[in-house]
């Protein structure tokens, strides 16, 4: 009887053990399969690290970082095999393991921990998975908790995009987010270095395009789409660019960790920064023209010319030069929003279109499409493109990505017509539009996109067939500039809805789970981001309040509402904060016109969790 007490509650233990663990480790983008054993690995200075010999050099320096910025561990690295007994992390290759490319088997055992996969991607994301296991404080030692997880991407194509062409970012903040999105499996860092308001890369075969095309005139404190042109007696003071150099080791240090740079240069729209600095790309001699670098809302005059064959010749120089400093396969060249009405008027452009029998400017772009299609070939890339550049003709044979919603639907035409595409709705992975209450949030597109509608995102059309979601590489999420005029401020963009972006880019839909996700967030992840002392924002726990004004009756009907799961909604109705001592929302209330109305979400233990959002009934 002993013996069988003894037995049921030695069960009961493991049980709470799972259960306890489970809870305690919550991993973001969700693993395909997490399983718990009940024991666990001890991480000591005693511990040995084994990579495989090919990976040295990248591997090595990358783990002893980590481990001892994250632990305060100096452990012994090496490619030799462990000797019998030698507690170790094992690094391994397998390339008949059952799972995708950058996949992984994370086993976590008294003895030892073993991350295998088919490449150092794999590798590398199952480390990052183990390293969510580690705790936040500078502890020495680490239970790691028995498991074995196995983990495939949902896509290849796991991407971010940043734009810092309107505000340049420096070099640091760029290696400091690289490191940040590829421990959440991000492996795709799409760069948008050229735009009307600033030429951000080095040409050394055209030097003008940095020494006048980086810089602009100081507009700071006024509205981005209020701002008035700069003349060509204005000190150009704000902007910057990198240098070759700088992108070297850009590209070196994500390619420890697992990211792919892929370079943008924006044409044949969207080059204002382009023509002022080479004027003679533009149309045709307008003595009314502005040739000085967009400050910042609409750039008039920004495309450059279509018909003129040193158009051509001088994209083939910058070409040249971004197709031997990247590695990476793929060349974006932009090819979207762009204004033709100059080239309706230009005499090359009307020659041109003449000439080839176009039959009207959609098919003009084409024209120029193409032709830059075939510099990109010839440099051995693969052009990517918005999905503008299907207008006209096409591109075939390029990349495409599809942003447009709604009139235009690429995410369905693109891969039906055979391209290969990534999906970048501006619906759901624009995250340069704010993510709470427009009047709480900072200046941004008047545009809602909350943390939970990223996160509930679907990239594949049900419209597609199996053979057409072939042709989807993945997803993106894409942060515009306009409105990211700092370090901090882009912070707050990015995240945590990169984190989100990152989990549907990865995670299979059945492990997906929007409360277990939050739960991530708060529970772990937010004080991660802390950590690396990253400027996040909590929108995710604002109210949002509406009302609709009975005039007839004077009064209002008022709407609390939360994106958050398992919070309550307190609120005031005489111009004090809420707390809990206030008034539960239920449902909707009536009060009385010009009643100020302030709400907040408190969890169980009384505490606000995000600012109070105030409302004035008019």
């Amino acid at each position: 009887m002993i013996k069988y007490l003894t037995s049921i509650l030695f069960f009961l233990m493991i049980g709470f053990n799972l259960q306890v663990a489970a809870q305690e480790y919550h991993f973001v983008p969700q693993p395909e399969s997490v399983s718990f054993s009940g024991d666990a690995f001890v991480l000591d200075k005693n511990t040995k690290v084994v990579v495989p010999k090919k990976f040295q050099g990248e591997l090595i320096p990358y783990l002893a970082e980590k481990f001892y910025s994250d632990l305060g561990l100096n452990l012994t690295y090496s490619y030799r095999n462990p000797e019998m007994g030698e507690k170790h992390i094992l690094f391994k290759l397998d390339k008949n393991l059952a799972v995708k490319d950058e996949g992984y088997l994370l086993e976590v055992q008294p003895a030892s921990i073993v991350v295998t996969a088919k490449n150092y991607g794999g590798l590398f994301n199952g480390f990052q998975t183990l390293h969510q296991t580690f705790p936040l404080e500078n502890s020495g030692t680490v239970n790691v908790p028995g498991m074995t997880v196995k983990d495939s991407p949902r896509f290849g194509w796991r991407g971010i995009m940043l734009d810092v062409s309107r505000h340049f970012q420096p070099k640091e903040f760029i290696l400091k987010h690289i490191d940040v999105l590829s421990s959440y499996k991000v492996n795709k860092f799409h760069w948008h270095l050229t735009d009307d308001q600033g030429w951000r890369i080095e040409i050394k075969k055209y030097p003008n395009l940095t020494e006048k095309g980086a810089w602009r005139a100081d507009r700071t404190g006024v509205s981005w789409w209020q701002r008035e042109e700069a003349t060509a007696e204005e000190p150009k003071t704000v902007g910057g660019f990198y240098t070759q150099e700088d992108i070297k080791e850009v590209i070196a240090y994500a390619k420890v960790r697992n990211v792919e740079i892929i370079p943008e240069i924006d044409v044949p729209g969207h080059s204002k920064a382009l023509v002022a600095s080479y004027p003679q790309l533009f149309c045709y001699d307008e003595p009314d023209a502005n040739f000085e670098v967009a400050v910042g809302g609409k750039a008039p005059d920004n495309a450059v010319c279509a018909g003129k064959d040193t158009t051509y010749e001088f994209l083939e120089g910058v070409i040249e030069e971004i197709a031997a400093l990247f590695p990476s396969k793929y060349l974006h060249i932009g090819g979207d929003e762009c204004n033709k009405s100059n080239w309706k008027k230009c005499p090359y452009c009307q020659g041109v279109k003449t000439e080839n029998n176009l039959k009207d400017e959609e098919e003009l772009q084409s024209y120029f499409i193409q032709r830059v299609h075939k510099i990109v070939k010839a440099q051995k890339k693969t052009m990517i493109g918005w999905d503008e550049i299907l207008s006209g003709k096409g591109a075939p044979g390029a990349t495409i990505m599809a942003w447009r919603r709604g009139t235009y639907t690429p995410e369905i035409t693109a891969p039906k017509e055979g391209y290969p595409t990534v999906m970048t709705s501006y619906k759901h992975m624009y995250i340069s539009q704010v993510q709470g209450p427009t009047f709480m949030e900072p200046e941004g597109p008047k545009v809602v996109l909350p943390l939970s509608k990223v996160y509930g995102h679907e990239p594949l059309p049900a419209e597609l067939t199996p053979e057409e979601v072939n042709r989807v590489l993945g997803n993106e999420a894409c942060l515009w500039g306009e409105f990211t005029p700092t370090q901090e401020h882009c912070e707050y963009m990015l995240y945590p809805r990169a984190l989100a972006s990152a989990e549907v880019s990865w995670s299979d839909t059945k492990v997906k789970d929007w409360k277990r996700f939050q739960t991530a967030m708060e529970a772990s992840h937010f004080k991660r981001l802390e950590r690396e002392q990253v400027n996040y924002a909590k929108s995710l726990f604002t109210v949002y309040a509406s009302y609709a004004l009975d005039e007839l009756e004077s009064e209002a009907y008022v709407y609390l509402n939360t994106e958050t799961v398992g919070y309550d909604i307190f609120y005031s109705t005489n111009g004090e904060d809420p707390t809990t001592a206030s008034t539960k929302y239920e449902s909707d209330f009536i009060a009385a016109p010009k009643t100020l109305v302030k709400a907040g979400l408190f969890n169980k233990e009384g505490t606000l969790l995000g600012r109070v959002t105030e409302i004035r009934l008019k």
